[in-house]
């Protein structure tokens, strides 16, 4: 049988929002939850009082909206901090937490810059492609051009963004200013994948040829491109597809844009789930 987990305090008729993360919270075991899930996402400003109000009157947790209260000062950490409301309510083991607090103290020595960077990722691993595209485009703003590798790597995930929504020549021209900025080679590489999927067959040879010292790249492009292509033949998918055009080819008309209809449909709907805000 499972570990019974019983909940502590009661269910919040208004969330808390942590912003960070972009999420609400109706109890503090979700709150627990969502601390140790994006412990590289939280910084001080989660140290304030409209968390220990949250936690008194829409939790019914004086005791533990207290014993936050006293760790508010300059002298305790965000480890020390979010550590006690880990402890109080015993969500995760003795190991787990040091865990925490030791990730959190290592994140400590973290510019400014690099902890927005890493809430902008965290956007992109959950595929919220819009929230995370307006992060990096602010940060590009505020970043120093003396953070050349930093703006690089904030570029080639733009990048990644863009190749996601079939937009590949912005893909590209994002991950060659990666590259100009960074010089490393996997923008280099990402670049001249972009631009092989956004232009026609003719344009990219044409292309291709005016880049200097990418021959080998290119080759490189082109066998992952005939890689891909053999990983999809052994998919549903292809299947599917072969399908399809066999019922066109015979004049099963009715079939084929049925099918289509429904295709159609379910490739427009997963691209809004990944547009949406």
């Amino acid at each position: 049988m499972g570990k019974v987990l019983l909940c502590m305090g009661k269910y919040a008729n208004i969330p808390y929002f942590i912003e960070k993360v972009y999420m609400n919270v109706y109890c503090v075991e979700e709150l627990c939850y969502c601390l140790i899930q994006n412990v590289h996402m939280l910084d001080e400003e989660i140290m304030d009082d409209r968390l220990i109000h949250w936690l008194r009157n829409e939790c019914s947790l004086p005791e533990l909206a207290d014993g936050l209260s006293g760790r508010m000062g300059k002298e305790h950490t965000l480890g020390d901090f979010l550590g006690y409301i880990l402890e109080y309510t015993g969500y995760g083991t003795g190991q787990e937490i040091a865990w925490i607090k030791g990730e959190l103290t290592n994140g400590e020595g973290r510019s400014v810059f690099e902890k927005k960077k890493a809430r902008a990722d965290y956007f992109v691993k959950n595929r919220r492609y819009v929230p995370a595209l307006k992060l990096y485009n602010i940060l590009l703003e505020e970043l120093p051009e003396a953070e050349g590798l930093l703006r690089g790597r904030v570029y080639h995930n733009i990048g990644i963004i863009y190749a996601r929504f079939f937009r590949f020549l912005r893909a590209a021209e994002s991950f060659r200013l990666a590259y100009e900025c960074s010089g490393e080679e996997e923008s280099r590489l990402a670049f001249l994948a972009a631009a092989r999927m956004g232009m026609e067959e003719t344009e990219y040879i044409d292309f291709a040829a005016g880049q200097k010292d990418s021959y080998a790249l290119c080759l490189q492009v082109e066998k992952q491109v005939e890689e891909a292509a053999g990983r999809f033949e052994a998919t549903e998918e292809s299947r599917m597809l072969f399908t399809l055009r066999v019922c066109k080819e015979e004049d099963n008309t009715v079939s084929y844009y049925e099918e289509m209809e429904r295709l159609t449909g379910e490739l427009k709907e997963r691209y809004r789930e990944i547009a949406a805000e």
